[in-house]
């Protein structure tokens, strides 16, 4: 009997069609990955398997858990069923996580709903969950004290609490840094296999599908167009390095800033170079020091020590017309591209903003460059004339791009530029970008937790941890030490 059986399940909101005669199922002890485009019903289809659809939603099919037919329980049924035998994990453990509650005492509620045990037995029970989900920490622990891999792996724990059949993991690793996403990955693949509940995992991450899963079922507008195991050897093919002259330069930079208790170091003692036509990858946890990278490879921000230099020119020594004309050289692309734009501009009026701020041409010159930039990220001369909300994520991220190229800059800063694009699209944006870095030899610096974007863009990667380098090489070398958990040393 498998854990979770869906037969011929089909659900549709009026007139559009979210699912169509999907089938699957998952097994005790399986792990089964969904994969597929944003839209294409993943959503959809683990909220049916709970039986949390909302009321407009028509459904067709059969849903079972250990052979029950959900459709056929009343609430009061589904509530022990939910955080009983079906747990779910989320992308982001704050929203799952009770900010006022510690995380022992929202292990023991689940205990208390659904185990029939005493309370000290609870008690024991918690710290056994905490200690076999890898948290070496108190149970009065408050989530807001804890990192990002802490929390998710305190909900882990209330979500095995119950000892489920099955459970539901929606972009578990999304939000992490690549350390703790590989730890969350292995603790996943670790409580299948040490017992008898499966796993579904929803995910846009196939390096992370090919890694832990038995099978992988890709969806594609509501229909289940692929299952199968994983395909061995399928990663994707390195770029050839290709750098040129040092375009930018950090050498012993260091910036601390003062919080409410004390000075922060962010940078501490970092030094690096970028090439033309080179992408340098940073990675590390959050709050490790690449936001504070990026703003000062970008010129908005100021190193308290050392040196931070563009085509050999020290930022800090350059002020007016100098700053401004060196500024125009690097250019950024934000991971929500929407927030940076005006929604009331036209796009054309959107990518030519910059030229406003630096160059003096008139109208009909600057409507020429807007054609140019927009035809170099194969968009159409008449997307100048719509505005951003009329374009898909993937469409807008163009616009994003199209915006940094319009001053022909010498480095483009790519900060979780693709992090929220689907699989298909973020393919076609890493296929752009590559092409316009070998058609125009410009350098990223590309700050990202996707693993797989690192080994598809990058040349080098460095990773930061609390402000310094903890290691510098070649991609292969150090991602591959960084999932296996390795000792990191700068080399």
């Amino acid at each position: 009997m498998s854990a979770l059986d869906i037969q011929h399940l089909s659900v549709r909101y009026g007139d559009v069609v979210a699912l169509d005669d999907v089938s699957l199922s998952v097994g005790a002890g399986e792990i089964v990955a969904l994969v597929g485009p944003s839209g294409s019903g993943k959503s959809t289809l683990a909220a049916a398997a709970m039986d949390l659809l909302p009321p407009q939603a028509i459904e067709q099919g059969v849903v079972r858990v250990e052979g029950r037919d959900l459709r056929k329980m009343d609430e009061a049924a589904l509530r022990v069923l939910r955080g009983g035998r079906i747990g779910i994990v989320f992308q982001e453990p704050a929203t799952a996580l009770n900010p006022a509650l510690t995380i022992g005492q929202q292990i023991d509620e689940v205990l208390e709903q659904h185990s029939g045990l005493s309370r000290k037995a609870i008690a024991r029970e918690v710290a056994r969950l905490l200690d076999r989900v890898g948290l070496d920490l108190a149970p009065t622990r408050y989530p807001h004290t804890l990192s990002g891999g802490q929390r998710q792996r305190a909900a882990i724990a209330m979500a095995i609490a119950a000892k489920p059949a099955i459970l539901l993991a929606d972009e578990p690793t999304a939000s992490l840094d690549p350390a703790a996403r590989a730890a969350i990955t292995s603790l996943l693949s670790d409580l299948v296999r040490d017992g008898s509940m499966g796993l579904l995992i929803v995910t846009h991450d196939m390096r992370l599908a090919a890694t832990v899963a038995d099978r992988i079922v890709t969806l594609d507008k509501g229909r289940v167009v692929d299952s199968g195991p994983p395909e061995p050897g399928s990663q994707p093919v390195r770029v050839a390095s290709a750098a040129g002259a040092p375009i930018l330069r950090f050498d012993g930079v260091a910036r601390t800033y003062r919080g409410r208790k004390g000075a922060v170091a962010a940078l501490q003692d970092v030094s690096l170079t970028l090439g033309r036509g080179e992408t340098l990858a940073v990675v590390g946890p959050s709050g490790s020091g690449k936001s504070t990278l990026a703003r000062l490879a970008l010129g908005l921000d100021r190193p308290d020590s050392g040196a931070v230099t563009l085509d050999g020119k020290d930022w800090q020594a350059m002020q007016g017309r100098e700053a401004r004309a060196m500024r125009r050289r690097v250019q950024a692309v934000f991971q929500d591209p929407a927030a940076s734009f005006d929604p009331r501009q036209t796009v054309g009026r959107i990518v030519a903003e910059p030229l406003y701020l630096h160059d003096g041409l008139d109208g009909a010159e600057r409507d020429a460059r807007v054609y140019e930039a927009l035809a170099q990220v194969g968009l159409p001369a008449d997307a100048a004339g719509r505005r951003p909300q009329a374009f898909s994520g993937g469409q807008r991220q163009r616009i994003a791009i199209a915006r940094a190229l319009i001053l022909k800059p010498d480095l483009i800063v790519l900060d979780e530029a693709l992090s929220a694009l689907d699989p298909a699209t973020r393919a076609e944006i890493v296929a752009l970008l590559l092409r316009l870095q070998k058609d125009l030899d410009i350098a990223y610096l590309f700050i990202a937790h996707d693993m797989d974007l690192v080994r598809q863009m990058a040349h080098r990667v460095i990773l930061l941890e609390q402000g310094r380098i903890a290691a510098a090489g070649d991609v292969e070398t150090i991602l591959d030490r960084i999932e296996r958990g390795s000792d990191l040393s700068v080399s």
